[in-house]
């Protein structure tokens, strides 16, 4: 386990699941949603479930993971299947640089991408910044899909802060416009029943989002042109594996697919990203704590400057 932290923010890494974020704190409150559950037992810990997602699931407790070279269901690219999510963060990465602030890690994947990942502590304003590079080391052209997996401690009643653009349902369905004031508001935390969601929000010409919490805020930041949409995940307290009733989280996933089909759908339709053979492409992105407050977030930058007001 790998821990980074200055004066007020701790974060723990594990290098066994793809660099997964399992813990960020702030001043000793935590961000991200992450429950140490004996069960269900991870698959690397017995055997396979015989299903991808189930051996994905029984190693997922919260906290924050990165989806490369898939996200969504398994598929076939290229000859070679790819498990649900990507087979990335559950890969047991090398360590390649670390201090007291700073993390770099690496690894490669199933098709001809590696990829190399930095988690750092900075400062004015303290938040984390995240930079993710991927690179083709090989003589032909390859195409991949990416998406950040982080999920977030919510109580009833904690706001969700997004540009207005459009809204998807699961299936793909236009559902309207952020936050479907009109239709049954996706932008209020609501823990009264157990439920599980999934929606999209697309399009984005700027990429941030906020949460609002009672007792601290959230925001994140992102390079639009790499992470056009947004999955937006609820759980609270659904029945069946692998959270058996447990579980309230809220994940927003920056994505630069939509709807979740995997990455031979992805590539089918245009949206997949191409490298070809030498190429490399890194991305940005900060999640940076705020105090608590009424005001929305009405913008975010990758370097922590957080607007408020409508």
């Amino acid at each position: 386990m790998i821990i980074l932290r200055n004066d007020r923010l701790t974060v723990r890494i594990n290098e066994q699941l793809g660099a997964e974020i399992e813990q960020i704190a702030v001043d000793g409150t935590e961000l991200l949603a992450y429950y140490d559950w004996e069960s269900p037992i991870a698959v690397g810990r017995s055997t396979t479930y015989g299903k991808h997602r189930h051996d994905w699931l029984s190693e997922y407790r919260g906290g924050w993971q990165f989806l490369i070279p898939n996200a969504g269901p398994e598929c076939e690219v290229d000859g070679v299947n790819l498990p649900f999510h990507g087979e990335w963060s559950r890969t047991h990465v090398d360590v390649v640089a670390q201090s007291e602030l700073m993390v770099r890690v690496c690894a490669g994947t199933r098709l001809p991408i590696t990829v190399t990942r930095e988690i750092a502590l900075r400062t004015d304003p303290d938040r984390v910044e995240i930079v993710s590079s991927v690179h083709n080391p090989s003589t032909e052209p390859t195409a991949f899909i990416w998406g950040e997996h982080p999920a977030f401690h919510v109580s009833e009643g904690d706001l969700i802060d997004l540009p207005s653009t459009k809204v998807a349902d699961v299936s793909g369905t236009p559902l309207g416009i952020w936050p479907l004031e009109e239709t049954g508001r996706l932008d209020v935390v609501n823990n009264k029943a157990p439920h599980e969601s999934v929606h999209f929000i697309t399009d984005l010409d700027y990429g941030w989002a906020a949460l609002r919490r009672t007792n601290i805020g959230v925001a994140m930041a992102w390079e639009a042109k790499d992470f056009p949409h947004v999955w937006l995940w609820r759980e609270n307290g659904s029945k069946g594996f692998p959270f058996y009733g447990r579980a309230s989280l809220l994940a927003i996933e920056p994505a630069c697919t939509w709807p979740g089909l995997g990455l031979a759908e992805a590539r089918s339709c245009g949206q997949a990203i191409g490298l070809t053979p030498g190429e490399s492409r890194s991305t940005r992105m900060s999640v940076i704590p705020f105090s608590p407050t009424n005001a929305p977030v009405s913008k975010v930058t990758v370097d922590g400057q957080i607007t408020f007001g409508q």
